[in-house]
């Protein structure tokens, strides 16, 4: 019991050195002789901090159980540390691929870039090329449509038209006058308004019309225009196409043909009026399609 009370004593902070009933031990303790006094102690004396309590064995269960616990929480930790780690390494191995494939995309659009401004630079001179081309092409349809202008050219100019006036007094009385009105000429041969006037002559009207189709069919060609009816052009003697009035014709064997209506554009006595207004009219629309 004594043990106990200073184990006790001990536990509370009380001063071991205190006063005990020394009649409960049969140990009796020397006499203590009072602690010195501060002007009695040596320099290199210290004063112990009391002792803590002994833990008890609940406490050491309670405390093993703790560190087990925290020991658990510790492994899984470590668990999911390493989980975490070999996460980090596959994603650095995806990025590790996905970088490889972009530097190999830039480099492949790198090489599109320089293709294409190697291709802009070629269209650049392809196109100066062409404008060019078109400048001396244009050029050379001016120096050709002069020059037909020079072999045909179209003047509109005065002449003298006779006319015969009948006198009231004597039928037998004929006198004849001219009239002036103004004609256009190609060529120095008059074209007249009325291709079935008397008073032209059929080879005057022939060789104009003739000189018109040639000059109507050279101009479409040098300015790249198709006309709608096709020209064939036989000086005095051209004809015009019409495709509107076309037939197929089977043949034997050998497939089919197409015949068009073919109308004259001369005067003669075989020639019939409706067909010379109608080739003259096709004419027309050709010379409108050029306009």
């Amino acid at each position: 019991e004594t043990h106990e009370q200073i184990t006790e004593s001990f536990g509370l902070g009380l001063d071991p050195t205190s006063t005990v009933d020394k009649s409960l031990s049969p140990l009796t303790s020397p006499p203590r002789t009072p602690p010195p006094s501060s002007t009695q102690l040596s320099p290199t004396s210290t004063i112990l901090p009391p002792l803590p309590p002994l833990p008890t064995s609940s406490e050491v269960h309670l405390s093993s159980q703790k560190l087990l616990r925290v020991q658990g929480e510790v492994d899984e930790l470590r668990r999911l540390v390493q989980k975490e780690q070999i996460l980090l390494e596959q994603e650095q191995l995806l990025v590790l691929e996905e970088t490889t494939r972009l530097k190999a995309i830039m480099s492949q659009v790198e090489q599109l870039h320089g293709e294409i401004e190697e291709i802009n630079r070629a269209f650049g001179i392809e196109r100066v090329h062409i404008f060019r081309s078109n400048f001396r092409l244009e050029a050379h349809r001016i120096s050709l449509l002069q020059q037909l202008q020079f072999v045909f050219p179209i003047k509109l100019i005065p002449i003298d038209i006779p006319q015969n006036i009948s006198s009231f007094a004597s039928s037998a009385n004929v006198s004849t006058t001219n009239r002036t009105v103004p004609q256009y000429t190609i060529a120095g041969v008059p074209l007249p308004n009325d291709v079935h006037s008397p008073s032209v002559a059929d080879d005057q009207v022939s060789s104009a019309l003739g000189f018109t189709c040639h000059m109507v069919a050279l101009t479409s060609k040098y300015l790249g225009i198709s006309m709608r009816y096709p020209i064939v052009c036989k000086f005095s003697r051209s004809a015009i196409l019409d495709n509107e009035q076309r037939r197929i014709i089977s043949g034997n064997g050998n497939g089919h043909k197409t015949t068009y209506a073919v109308y004259p554009l001369f005067r003669e006595r075989v020639v019939e009026r409706e067909q010379l207004d109608r080739g003259c009219e096709l004419l027309n629309r050709n010379v409108e399609c050029l306009l």
